[in-house]
């Protein structure tokens, strides 16, 4: 739970409507959210009852954790309700024992890069073609065809 009043920080195991709409703000493919879903430890973060935002964590190897998928409905950004999922992500990565969390996100998501770098993330490299070989249309962010994932982590 977070700490100010009002706002909550939970884990959730029923993929909703209301969850699956967030998060196909941040990846467009259902399939893939379904996939990713079903090998994560899923948090919301409420503000009152109001679903304000969510996040997908995943295990992909011995030695890290993963933000999977990370969305904040449009009516809540600029609120530090994404820097409380990423403290909170922060949190697990430690409590685990692991030393690094990692995220991924597209080289024309210029306000996520801005975003994960202000809390503490660096850029670790590049996956070219990687949102080419994965979704079967192309994404257009910012005016440009998405192509390649930057991955960034942060580490204890």
């Amino acid at each position: 739970m977070s700490s100010e009043p009002g706002v909550t920080i939970q884990t959730f195991t029923n993929l909703d409507a209301e969850h699956m709409t967030l998060l196909l703000e941040a990846d467009p493919s259902e399939r893939i959210i379904h996939d990713v879903f079903t090998r994560s430890r899923a948090y919301e973060i409420r503000v009152g009852q109001a679903l304000a935002g969510v996040m997908l964590l995943v295990r992909p190897d011995t030695d890290s954790l993963e933000i999977a998928n990370l969305s904040v409905d449009r009516a809540y950004r600029r609120q530090g309700l994404g820097s409380r999922l990423i403290e909170r992500a922060k949190m697990e990565t430690v409590g685990l024992g692991l030393r690094r969390l990692e995220v991924g996100t597209g080289s024309t998501s210029f306000g996520a890069l801005c975003f994960y770098q202000t809390c503490g993330f660096r850029m670790d490299s590049i996956a070219r073609d990687y949102f080419v070989n994965r979704y079967a249309h192309p994404i257009v962010e910012n005016g440009i065809t998405l192509k390649d994932m930057v991955r960034l982590s942060w580490y204890l």
